[in-house]
């Protein structure tokens, strides 16, 4: 497959050039980022009065970042699109002048270039502002095209040294909190299922029963959805936490305990996607019109139940054993086949029992046993 134009420019930076720092600033990150713009606004005053030098702390600003690895990238972005913008400005001046149509031009010419040759937000923006700047500032800052590359030059080296010399050091304990935090709500999640089924029962009629009306979803599924935030907010810390001990020579011992965070953080996704799976199946199968599932009500409980209880020992670090739990998953399915023969007739209940068994193996990990030994199979 061809490529196009600004896949070829923007990929031998890497990711460095194509990332976004997801690191939250700390106190020190405040503290750091005021002393950078300070010393870069000082080093930009003892060259000279020129009003160019003086975007040097602006640029401090935007290059320091939480981490070294996210102070790189910001450094390159910058300088990349100041580089281009720059050269572009300096052109368009000297060609056409500063007029109010000249000025549009310009602007017009810039965003597309961005759009062309790069696909960060912060170069792109960064393209278009140098480019705007010189064709503004050149009739009155003699100059200023040149003077654009040394405060960018300034404002980054600055950012980057101070970065480097102070890092942060990374709140793994806060993490694993966070983490903890999440795999809890799938448990609370569980068991909300159990107990709001527990106030229904299996009758055809909305009075004896209380079936839902049509478009009316059980109250899980609100609570399933927080599944959605907590992960996002736990994928954002252990992705932060990652690019602040990137390139961090001072956090080269925290790097495996953050190699766990990451193995952690993507069990809790398998483990979030089958819950979600399993809270929108029992909302579509149960309390609704016609006869009820092949799955009895209270059997679903107690393998919801015993699922929750089963993720609860894994977050306390206890050894998991799904044993019992394996045997009750089979117990059930057999329990289905013999009610409802034909497979058609119980094919929602036993899917829903597969969504089951799937969780029971991400929480148990390594050591879980599926239910049917595949030797035992029949061969074509």
């Amino acid at each position: 497959m061809r490529r196009r134009p600004h896949e070829v420019v923007t990929e031998p930076l890497g990711t460095l050039l194509a990332s976004v720092p997801q690191s939250k600033p700390s106190w020190l990150t405040i503290a750091k980022t005021t002393t950078a713009a300070t010393v870069a606004w000082v080093l930009a005053r003892q060259l000279g009065e020129n009003v160019a030098v003086l975007f040097a702390p602006v640029i401090a600003v935007l290059t320091l970042q939480a981490s070294v690895y996210g102070s790189i990238a910001t450094g390159l972005q910058l300088l990349f699109a100041n580089l281009i913008g720059t050269a572009l400005a300096i052109a368009w001046t000297q060609l056409l002048g500063l007029t109010w149509w000249s000025l549009a031009l310009a602007a017009f010419a810039a965003l597309a270039v961005a759009r062309q040759i790069t696909n960060t937000p912060l170069a792109r923006n960064q393209l278009t502002i140098a480019t705007l700047a010189v064709v503004v500032l050149a009739p009155v800052a003699k100059g200023y095209g040149q003077w654009r590359f040394t405060d960018v030059a300034i404002g980054s080296v600055v950012g980057l040294t101070i970065a480097v010399v102070i890092p942060e050091r990374p709140h793994v304990g806060r993490i694993r909190s966070t983490l903890d935090a999440w795999g809890r709500t799938a448990v609370t999640v569980l068991r909300t299922i159990a107990d709001e089924l527990a106030t229904r029962s299996d009758s055809t009629t909305s009075a004896a029963g209380g079936l839902l009306e049509f478009g009316q979803r059980h109250g899980w599924i609100e609570e399933s959805r927080k599944l959605n935030e907590v992960g996002a907010e736990a994928t954002a810390a252990v992705a932060g936490v990652e690019e602040v001990t990137l390139l961090n020579v001072f956090a080269r011992g925290l790097r495996r305990e953050v190699r766990q965070l990451r193995r952690e953080q993507a069990w809790l996704v398998g483990v979030t996607l089958q819950v979600r799976a399993i809270s929108l199946a029992v909302d579509r199968l149960y309390d609704r019109p016609g006869p009820p599932p092949a799955l009895k009500r209270d059997t679903l409980r107690a393998l919801l139940n015993a699922h929750a209880d089963l993720l609860a020992q894994r977050l306390d670090g206890q050894d998991v054993d799904d044993t019992s739990l394996r045997a009750a998953l089979i117990a059930a399915v057999e329990r289905v086949h013999r009610v409802f023969p034909t497979a058609l007739a119980a094919l929602d209940s036993v899917s829903l029992l597969g969504r089951l068994d799937q969780l029971r193996q991400d929480i148990a990990g390594e050591s879980a046993e599926a239910l049917i030994d595949a030797n035992a199979l029949p061969r074509n």
